[in-house]
């Protein structure tokens, strides 16, 4: 088993980054303290390591990976333009894993498929047996929670709810990408475990009904189906799942009481936003802080209030034009580009375009169908969230991410 002992070693930075990655992603579900301890030592370790790896990394060739870095420097730079240097800097070091991370991982010298399917696998089995978790809690409490999400509430989930879901939609499209492809190779009944998975993931979104995950996890489902029929030259599959994915919201509506609920509210929502009471309602909340990043961002268009400012401006904009709103009810714009926008300006909103858009031009990233779901689970999460401001979101994004473009191409 001299193959299994070259795997096991620690002597190699490769296997000592995906050891660190395994305890960042448990932190994912599990404690905040031990994602920000992981990227920590993956810091160390890429700098004790540069005999090893000699910072070859660092070229043109990597500009996918390490596109994440553009965010990092323009957070820095734009700390010059902020009235409070200290709050700045405070937000600079929260988005150190925009630095270390892509860093970390760019600096694995020759990616085995081995290393990559194991951490796919293991991530499917955390959020798996975390779903399991989450579900015994629901009905323990059956009715309590399914009224919960009438009034806009949520199931109780690992740290936090919205970014959970999108884990979920993540694990429950890669379980069906490696039950159709049959590509894992780790042990004998891979592939059974993997489509237990993705049935129980599709059930768990399903009862979650959080709208990010859901939405995210249908247009990732979309495009698997059409890279299916590519890959497999069957196109009649097409329409055929085409229908089956218009029929299943409907099925899971019948079937899941927590996600009717979730639609009757946002019914509610919708009428109340049109009859003017926005309140504290969820979506009306979201919509007055998209209207207030419009008139924040017409008044600095180009270099904007300065890194760490977006929730001080919030606020002053709601004392002047909605004083009789709640403070929990005052959020900062729910879309990461118009949030970088009002804290970096025009170079903001372009950090987080480069972010996304970047890699996509890096030969082979297009022939990669996980990068591509993940990409689509995380660009419609940015678009009604702020996503990259939350340590799970940044560090689930920017974990993945990386390694899936170190494996540019599907093998």
């Amino acid at each position: 088993s001299k193959n299994m002992s070259q795997i096991g070693s620690l002597k190699s930075y490769t296997n000592r980054t995906i050891l660190i990655i395994f305890a960042i992603l448990f932190g994912l579900i599990s404690s905040r303290a031990l994602v920000s301890i992981g990227t920590l030592l993956l810091a160390f370790n890429l700098i004790i390591s540069s005999k090893e790896h000699k910072w070859q990394f660092v070229k043109i060739g990597n500009f996918g990976i390490l596109s994440g870095t553009i965010f990092f420097l323009t957070s820095l730079t734009f700390v010059l333009f902020s009235p409070d240097i200290s709050h700045a800097f405070k937000q600079v070091y929260y988005r150190l894993p925009w630095l270390i991370i892509p860093l970390s991982i760019a600096a694995i010298s020759k990616p085995k498929t081995i290393n990559l399917n194991l951490v796919l696998a293991f991530f499917v089995g955390i959020i798996s047996v975390s779903g399991m978790v989450v579900l015994v809690n629901y009905f323990s409490n059956y009715e309590y929670y399914t009224a919960q999400i009438a009034l806009a509430k949520n199931i109780p989930t690992p740290l936090n709810h919205i970014r959970y879901s999108l884990m979920v939609a993540f694990a429950g499209l890669t379980s069906i990408y490696f039950t159709v492809k049959d590509k894992l190779y780790i042990a004998p009944n891979d592939r059974i475990f993997m489509g237990v998975a993705s049935f129980f993931l599709f059930v768990l979104i399903h009862v979650l009904s959080v709208r990010s995950g859901l939405i995210s996890y249908y247009l990732g489902l979309i495009f698997l189906i059409v890279y299916f029929a590519f890959y497999f030259r069957k196109f009649w599959v097409v329409p055929l799942f085409g229908l089956a994915i218009i029929a299943m919201p409907f099925i899971a509506y019948q079937a899941f009481p927590s996600f009717q609920n979730k639609v009757a509210y946002m019914k509610y929502d919708v009428e109340q936003i049109k009859a003017g009471n926005i309140g504290h309602n969820s979506d009306g909340r979201r919509w007055r802080s998209l209207k207030m990043a419009k008139v924040l961002i017409t008044k600095k268009p180009l270099m904007g209030y300065g890194c760490g400012q977006a929730e001080t401006v919030s606020k002053k904009y709601y004392q002047e034009n909605f004083p009789n709103v709640a403070e929990q009810n005052q959020k900062v714009p729910h879309n990461q580009f118009l949030f970088s926008a009002i804290e970096m300006g025009v170079f903001g909103a372009l950090a987080v375009f480069l972010v996304f858009f970047s890699p996509l031009i890096q030969k082979g990233v297009l022939r990669n169908p996980l990068y591509i779901t993940l990409w689509i689970i995380i660009l419609s999460s940015t678009l009604v969230e702020n996503t990259f401001e939350s340590q799970i979101g940044m560090s689930f994004f920017l974990v993945m991410g990386s390694l899936l473009l170190k494996h540019r191409k599907d093998e």
